[in-house]
């Protein structure tokens, strides 16, 4: 069973207390603590198997969640869909980039979110409430009846 959706480390830091955080391309951190047997990580002991694990697929709980890092930055978005100019492509199974998160913004009607696993929701998407979708979370727009949105594509703020 999935705990997670695989994101990438991009680096790590230490928390207060001295132990290691993974940064992951999602602009989330995630504690990786070697406490046997509860959890093992041998390779966070040493800066050499830190660094050969830049890269590495990571699970975020938090991207599970759908819960956003602190700061997320808006940097494009699509042109208003309705039922008749929407891209049969958003019909289908597809998925954002690494890094970048992506939040459905209904104008008018409702539509359905359907989100892959590990996840595996059914999100209903109105004009009082966007969905926002993790990087990399296979998702598919299912109509309702009429409707107009858009899509905004976000990633974590460098400066956040």
């Amino acid at each position: 069973m999935s705990t997670g959706v695989a994101q990438t480390i991009v680096g790590f830091a230490r928390d207060e207390d001295g132990d290691h955080v993974a940064l992951l391309d999602c602009g989330h951190r995630r504690h990786v603590r070697h406490r046997p047997p509860l959890s093992s990580y041998p390779w966070v002991l040493e800066e050499s198997g830190r660094n050969a694990r830049i890269g590495a697929a990571l699970e975020c709980a938090r991207c599970l969640r759908r819960e956003p890092p602190a700061s997320l930055a808006p940097y494009r978005q699509t042109a208003s869909f309705d039922e008749t100019s929407l891209p049969g492509g958003l019909l289908r199974d597809h998925q954002t980039k690494a890094g970048v998160w992506a939040r459905v913004c209904v104008t008018a009607g409702a539509l359905t979110l359907e989100l892959a696993a590990p996840a595996g929701a059914r999100v209903t998407v109105t004009p009082d409430a966007p969905a926002l979708i993790p990087p990399t979370l296979r998702h598919a727009v299912r109509l309702d009846g009429p409707v107009r949105f858009h899509v905004e594509f976000l990633r974590p703020d460098a400066t956040g």
